[in-house]
């Protein structure tokens, strides 16, 4: 008889920020051999609890008890995590093989050679046949950091699912992935003999689901079923809160007018024993009876009423609190009053990796740009190129306006400066009373802002990143790579609207079509096809 065991079980775990500020606390699941979403807003602590799942990082409370052999892939955010991998054939540990492979085909007798092949002869074309088929290069001696970020990510995915695992623990694998890599991704999965915890906010991948966990600072909450269920179950939890806030509110509001009737009617008892003492209608030692009665009385009523509407006024203000952590946040546009009619041009420009042939498009005041194509294609390239960090093979880059370029690894933003630092440093127009105001709107409030950058989940850095670019003074063409990775899906559709608001013109990368349809494209400039 088998028995059941779960892969991984996580008791009662906490983490704490360095500044004593609760990350997340009491946090107790199983992770089953199934296919497990977890979501929570950006800098709930998900990927930290990867790590602590991991025993990467240790919790300030808790343990975790794992009996499955586990494979990882975290967030890509670095172009150092690249350059580090080597090539193509080292990251899969792989390279000594092949290259004594070829050694061996150019004529090498060495035995050293022999042992290291052994009988894998097909190996170079076995694993140019794979890497075509996965849409990458088909050369194993590539180095990694020239691969594009879809690429890398779909690289290492296929290494994590063709590995020894009994489980695995994805943390945001479908950032950079094209179309055709988040179908590759999906298939990968539902193959996948074993369990997978899923940290991801790409509603396409949480509708394969079986059950979704919510990770918030109170805890975990668990929800049967996909996404579409769990939105449901969201929606209904969303107007049962709403209607309890009512009804506390209510109840503050009802205290505080009995309170006052009660003190309005001991007024007017006061004012008729006033009244009695003045026209000696009755025994003055029956009037002082009688007030020293209704002074206790209404002194009891007074402690009575002070309980009853700190403990509603409690009550209310926990739920309102709540309330907060479902209230949508929001992130402004800077426009500018500036009208250029010609903002960008590119004119046979010839890219130095991916689309090889030549570029001619240009850019009126107001173009919304999808900037589209498989992975590798140069889109990354191309927007380096037009912001001047990478000269074109070929070709020219006219534009007329101040440029904002966001990548995927947040390089304008200092980790060692805290948020407010950050904000300061570069939107030096504006005061530190608004700096805070911009910060609370996309979730950093208060002493929030005296954190660290490099404390920040990949999610939080894209909200501060998106607040400095959107917040520049004069007309400024957005030029925006991947944005919307990292972001949970509240946040997805909060930077949506906010874009499709701006009046300027941007070039966007994006891989979620229902966020570019939010956003509001009105042109399409896909590599690997004529420019329109």
């Amino acid at each position: 008889m088998t028995l059941h065991y779960s892969p991984i079980l996580a008791q009662s775990l906490s983490v704490f920020h360095d500044n004593g500020e609760t990350l997340f606390t009491d946090v107790s699941f199983s992770l089953e051999h199934q296919i497990t979403g977890l979501v929570g807003r950006n800098g709930s602590g998900k990927s930290v609890l990867a790590n602590v799942l991991l025993r990467q990082k240790t919790p300030d409370a808790g343990n975790v008890v794992c009996q499955a052999r586990v494979g990882f892939l975290p967030q890509l955010t670095r172009n150092r995590a690249l350059q580090e991998q080597g090539s193509i054939a080292s990251f899969l540990s792989v390279e000594e093989k092949l290259r004594a492979l070829r050694r061996i085909e150019n004529g090498s007798i060495d035995q050293q050679d022999f042992d290291l092949v052994a009988d894998d002869w097909g190996a170079w074309d076995a694993l140019c046949l794979q890497l075509d088929e996965m849409n990458i290069p088909a050369d194993p001696l590539m180095p990694c950091y020239r691969l594009s970020g879809g690429e890398l990510t779909r690289l290492m995915l296929w290494q994590l699912f063709n590995g020894d695992y009994d489980f695995l623990i994805l943390d945001e694998p479908s950032n950079h992935l094209d179309r055709a890599g988040r179908k590759w991704l999906l298939e990968q999965m539902r193959r996948f003999d074993g369990g997978i915890l899923l940290i991801s906010h790409d509603r396409l991948l949480l509708e394969c689901v079986a059950c979704i966990m919510e990770l918030t600072a109170k805890g975990i909450r668990h929800y049967g079923g996909n996404y579409s269920l769990y939105s449901q179950q969201k929606e209904l939890q969303q107007v049962a809160l709403d209607r309890s806030v009512a009804d506390a509110e209510r109840q503050v509001r009802q205290i505080k007018k009995q309170q006052q009737r009660s003190i309005e009617k001991a007024q007017k008892r006061a004012t008729h024993g006033n009244k009695a003492r003045r026209d000696g209608s009755q025994p003055k030692i029956l009037l002082d009876a009688m007030k020293d009665s209704a002074q206790r009385t209404a002194s009891a009523r007074k402690v009575q009423f002070e309980q009853q509407l700190s403990k509603a006024e409690k009550k209310a203000a926990d739920l309102k609190d709540q309330q907060y952590r479902f209230k949508s946040q929001q992130l402004m546009i800077n426009e500018s009053d500036k009208r250029h009619s010609s903002v960008l041009a590119l004119l046979a420009v010839q890219l130095r990796y991916g689309f090889s042939k030549e570029i001619n498009f240009s850019m009126q005041y107001g173009d919304r740009v999808h900037l589209t194509g498989n992975n590798g294609c140069g889109k990354s390239t191309l927007l380096k190129a037009i912001m001047g960090n990478q000269q074109p093979n070929s070709g020219q880059v006219l534009c007329k306006v101040e440029l904002c370029y966001l990548d995927q690894h947040f390089s304008l933003l200092d980790d060692q400066q805290t948020v407010l630092e950050n904000l300061q440093q570069l939107c030096p127009d504006y005061s530190q009373s608004e700096l805070r105001t911009m910060a609370a709107g996309v979730g950093f409030r208060r002493e929030r802002v005296n954190l660290s950058v490099a404390l920040l989940s990949g999610g939080e850095k894209m909200k501060i990143a998106l607040l400095v670019v959107s917040h520049q003074y004069g007309e400024t063409l957005l030029l925006l790579d991947e944005p919307d990775n990292h972001l949970d899906i509240e946040s997805k559709q909060m930077l949506a609207q906010a874009l499709s608001g701006h009046m300027g013109g941007m070039v966007l990368i994006s891989h979620d079509d229902a966020f570019v349809a939010e956003v509001g494209i009105n042109r399409t400039l896909m590599l690997g096809v004529e420019p329109g």
